[in-house]
């Protein structure tokens, strides 16, 4: 939460080139640390040496066996869009709307409409822990998560290419983004859980903690970076 504060400061400062380094210290570097670490795991590590599963979430490893296609689907796609959001956003502050940010935003719609629809069947098959009403506190969480996630895509693209509205569009696309981000902030907090003992108690509650203060920033931050730009905000 410190961080997104201090990306939005940043951000929104009169100066071009602090908002840039903050982008890519803050946002762009956990971002692209997480993409390649999950799809080295899901799609190197994992499928060369089996053995692994084991010892990798082994709560899920019979689910994860099943459901191959819509998890290899939500992580591949997911870590596309991982990578990309930010490049956008770096391209944004630095050039502006040029036809290099058309085409990664493209590429990102199209990764963030793959994973939030596989991530919103995979929610009902996530690990519900050891807690009474588990299941219905995961699957609620993540099914929410996927459902905002193509939501704000929607809202993102018709503000673009419908109303060809660019302050909606930014709006939007920087809230979209924000749940992308939340990626990074499960991973962050999964480590805390794991570090605390607690994964099988805490792990349900994940669903919800993850995201929800992320379009919570991811919404402040737009309205500030559009008030800035002398733009107005979409209700």
């Amino acid at each position: 939460m410190a961080a997104s504060d201090a990306a939005s400061t940043a951000l929104t400062a009169t100066s071009p080139h602090r908002g840039y380094l903050s982008v890519i210290l803050l946002v762009l570097v956990p971002s692209a640390l997480v993409a390649l670490a999950m799809s080295t795991l899901y799609f190197v590590m994992l499928p060369a040496m089996p053995f692994l599963r084991d010892y990798y979430f082994e709560q899920q490893e019979q689910t994860y066996a099943t459901y191959v296609v819509p998890l290899l689907g939500h992580i591949g796609a997911g870590t596309i869009a991982l990578a990309c959001g930010p490049v956008n956003l770096v391209n944004a502050l630095r050039n502006g709307y040029t036809r290099t940010h058309r085409y990664v935003g493209a590429v990102y719609a199209v990764a963030v409409a793959i994973s939030a629809t596989c991530a919103i069947f995979m929610s009902f098959h996530a690990y519900p822990g050891i807690i009474p009403g588990g299941r219905l506190i995961v699957t609620s969480g993540f099914c929410t998560l996927g459902i905002l996630w193509l939501g704000t895509l929607m809202m993102a693209l018709r503000g673009i290419l419908i109303r060809h509205d660019i302050v909606a569009h930014r709006f939007w696309i920087i809230t979209n983004f924000s749940l992308t981000f939340a990626a990074v902030v499960i991973r962050a907090e999964n480590g805390a859980i794991i570090a605390a003992d607690q994964f099988d108690r805490l792990y349900p509650w994940l669903g919800w903690v993850s995201w929800v203060p992320c379009p919570i920033v991811g919404s402040l931050l737009a309205r500030r970076v559009n008030r800035r730009r002398r733009g107005r905000v979409p209700v």
